[in-house]
């Protein structure tokens, strides 16, 4: 194994692991090394180990006793290894570094945390399928505190992330007015592709809009007819980092209400900003499902998210929903109740701080945005994005173009790259920002026109 100490120690010794149970390498009974000897093997700290140790021991990958850490007896064989990937197929062996998505780090080692999850570990309890009443009550409460919206904690559904969510509202909404179980699902462009892939995969046919034409205006503007539902993130519009203005929030609503659709809002990271309340705080109507998420917030290992929605709608939901780890959501009630993530989440928001000032220096031309840890820049309007993203990749920069976040050829707003500022130390971030301005040279990178900012 080697060690990358730009990275959470503790997230690759556990990837590593749980990659050579998964291929056979270490066969359930197996003893694992002793916590010292591992870590003096890598070079890195105990703790850094022993976390590690701890979280595979929670989600059943290794059973821990006297005698020491071993695979889980009680896990089935590995399967054959599937074929190699073929030549031109999406690659997970992509450069990592800048890659967008990624959080501010260190959480997951803090004693507070750790020890939560120790507690958890220890005494393991199941949990309704909607998810720990207690955790419910504390997301209405952290709600209440960094969203400003009083949400009943019966409202609230425990998933394992956004896209969860997503699946959940879906599913839900399916139903209306379809044999089949599906719809159409206008879907806000340019938007996150892992997110806007969930519909398609479902069989849901999703039809781009442009949230901009639902600014105040004579006419009100609908959505595309057939519609069900609309999803958006009206907080923090990726990859511009843009808020909705609250007439268009206010027309957007209308618009809904007129069509009897519902409105998807995805609130992503919004606890690391200053972001206005969401839209399920205008909603007297129940015309809102609200998705919230702790990936960005503390890191998508955690696999842990929150969905608030209408009373009927969550009748419908209740049945579908697949129970997150126990172990994970009795790890967050206490993280919350001791007020952890309340201190994680203001030391990010530093972090983040500084990260984006140090972008700003090395790219003052760089797109300004209001927070969050992801950054656009973009290249010279006849440049080649697939080269210039290709040129980065061969420097090991895991950066994306833009054109992937637009479904509609052609409608992207110029050529540019979109890179991310978690998980590095300063010091490496600024050491990958200067290779990313070398390898960008040739391309051209210029400021955004007035005129694509304010569209």
């Amino acid at each position: 194994m080697i060690i990358d100490h730009g990275q959470p120690l503790p997230q690759q010794v556990v990837v590593d692991i749980r990659g050579r149970v998964a291929r056979g390498e270490l066969a359930p009974g197996d003893p694992l090394p002793a916590t010292r000897l591992l870590a003096r093997e890598l070079g890195i700290s105990r703790g850094s180990v022993v976390t590690a140790y701890e979280q595979l021991v929670a989600e059943g990958f290794l059973t821990a006793t006297h005698g020491g850490t071993r695979v889980n007896p009680e896990l089935p064989r590995p399967l054959p290894q599937r074929r190699a990937r073929p030549a031109g197929a999406p690659a997970d062996s992509q450069p990592t570094e800048l890659r967008p998505g990624a959080p501010v780090t260190g959480v997951l080692t803090t004693g507070l945390w750790r020890s939560a999850w120790r507690a958890a570990a220890a005494d393991p309890r199941p949990h309704p399928a909607s998810g720990s009443a207690e955790l419910r009550e504390l997301l209405a409460t952290h709600i209440r505190r960094t969203r400003q919206v009083d949400v009943d904690p019966e409202r609230i559904l425990v998933t394992a992330g956004a896209r969860d969510g997503l699946r959940l509202a879906l599913a839900a909404l399916g139903g209306r007015g379809s044999a089949s179980g599906t719809g159409t699902l206008a879907v806000e462009e340019p938007g996150y592709p892992s997110l806007t892939g969930i519909p398609r995969a479902l069989g849901w046919r999703t039809v781009p809009v442009d949230t901009a034409a639902f600014r105040e205006a004579p006419t009100s503007p609908a959505l595309p007819a057939g519609a069900q539902a609309v999803l958006v993130t009206p907080n923090h519009q990726f990859p511009w980092g843009e808020r909705m203005p609250a007439g268009q929030r206010l027309s957007l609503l209308g618009a809904a209400r007129r069509a009897e659709a519902m409105i998807i809002e995805d609130d992503y990271d919004a606890e690391l900003r200053s972001a206005p309340a969401p839209l399920l705080s205008l909603d007297p109507g129940e015309r809102v499902i609200m998705l919230g998420s702790f990936a960005k917030t503390l890191s998508p290992a955690v696999g842990l998210g929150y969905l608030v929605a209408p009373a009927p709608l969550l009748e419908r939901m209740r049945p579908l929903c697949v129970p997150v780890s126990g172990i994970v959501q009795d790890a967050m009630t206490r993280f919350l109740a001791q007020d952890g993530l309340r201190r994680h989440v203001a030391r990010a928001r530093r972090i983040e701080r500084q990260r984006r000032a140090l972008f700003t220096e090395v790219f003052p031309e760089g797109v300004p945005m209001e927070g969050g840890l992801h950054a656009v820049v973009l290249l010279a309007p006849q440049a080649d994005e697939a080269g210039a993203v290709a040129a980065c990749h061969r420097a090991g920069l895991g950066v994306a173009g833009m054109s992937a976040y637009w479904a509609s050829p052609g409608a992207a707003a110029g050529p540019g790259v979109v890179l991310g500022l978690g998980a590095r130390t300063p010091e490496r971030l600024r050491e990958l920002l200067i290779r990313l301005r070398e390898a960008l040279a040739p391309y051209g990178p210029r400021p955004r026109p007035e005129r694509a900012a304010r569209d």
